[in-house]
């Protein structure tokens, strides 16, 4: 036998513990899985499930019997324009939610960051809006953007602006974007925290060594500071994207998806068509319709954000 040859007998019973090792060591990860994927089952799958199979049939949500329909209710949210607006309102919550709900958060984190004092106030300052219940929000801004008496309007009469007043609920063309700023400044807060904890984990010595070499503050945002927020990016956009498209309780109390339906949104448009209509199919098969968006769209962004994060 030669010297090779023992070497590789000699190696052969080291390995076999390590496999069994490392199947106890999976076996067990799973088992602590388990319970989560029990509870996701439960009260995700099967009830996304029970949705899809309602949206084949008519039911009232009093009535034992809900007889098959087929693709009735999905011929009719086809033409209803309700629901369509609805679609387009939340994708300019999802446009603003993303593009300026996180640049203003990240705008926020880069200035307190670099603040020497006063840290502590201006976190609790800025995520204050974030442990309000929506109900108080609303209440809030709907005082603020009243017309005639509102806040706004009054100081805007005040610093000689008062051409400027709006009916800014109740005007068309300016209610969407009333209700999307409001939107901003409830959210912006758990954005922020997550860019300033990332923030602060940008190691000190690299724009030491930038400003060494000469490098602006733009040019260390874009080289130092930008990726290494890259991985924190893409969570705070997922999840802020997520929240505007399923925006509901901001929009119902402050303008109950009118004037009209200027400021209407899918989640608002199924809660009435459930139970404001009692049309329990149709209002499943907009469920089915707004869920599978949601869903596409989430696994665009993360095939997206993880590519760029590899680069």
């Amino acid at each position: 036998m030669t010297t090779s040859s023992l070497e590789l007998s000699a190696r052969r019973p080291v390995r076999a513990p390590r496999r069994k090792r490392s199947l106890r060591a999976n076996l067990l990860g799973w088992l602590f899985l388990v319970p989560a994927i029990a509870l996701i089952g439960i009260f995700t799958i099967v009830p996304f499930g029970q949705a899809i199979l309602l949206s084949f049939q008519s039911w009232d949500g009093v009535s034992p019997d809900t007889p098959w329909v087929g693709l009735a209710n999905y011929e009719f949210i086809a033409s209803d324009p309700i629901f369509w607006a609805s679609m387009r309102n939340v994708l300019f919550f999802g446009v603003v939610g993303f593009f300026v709900g996180n640049g203003v958060a990240l705008g926020m984190a880069l200035a307190v960051n670099r603040v020497t004092r006063g840290k502590t106030f201006f976190r609790t300052v800025f995520y204050l809006p974030g442990v309000l219940s929506v109900v108080v929000v609303g209440l809030l801004f709907s005082f603020i953007l009243a017309p005639g008496s509102g806040v706004l309007n009054r100081v805007l009469e005040l610093v000689g602006l008062g051409a400027l007043q709006q009916n800014w609920l109740g005007d068309p063309s300016v209610a969407l974007p009333a209700v999307a700023a409001v939107f901003v400044w409830f959210h912006w807060g758990f954005g922020f925290l997550l860019f300033l904890a990332g923030l602060q984990d940008v190691p000190k010595e690299l724009y030491e060594a930038a400003e060494l070499d000469g490098a602006r503050p733009w040019t260390q945002f874009r080289y130092i500071t930008w990726p290494h927020l890259a991985p924190v990016t893409s969570i705070v956009s997922l999840l802020t994207l997520l929240a505007a498209l399923q925006i509901f309780g901001t929009v119902q109390v402050l303008t109950n998806g009118g004037p009209g339906y200027h400021t209407m949104v899918p989640t608002l448009a199924i809660f009435n068509e459930a139970f404001v209509n009692w049309r329990y199919g149709t209002a499943a098969a907009m469920s089915v319709v707004f869920g599978g968006a949601l869903v596409l769209l989430s696994v665009l962004q993360l095939a997206i954000t993880g590519r760029r994060s590899r680069a």
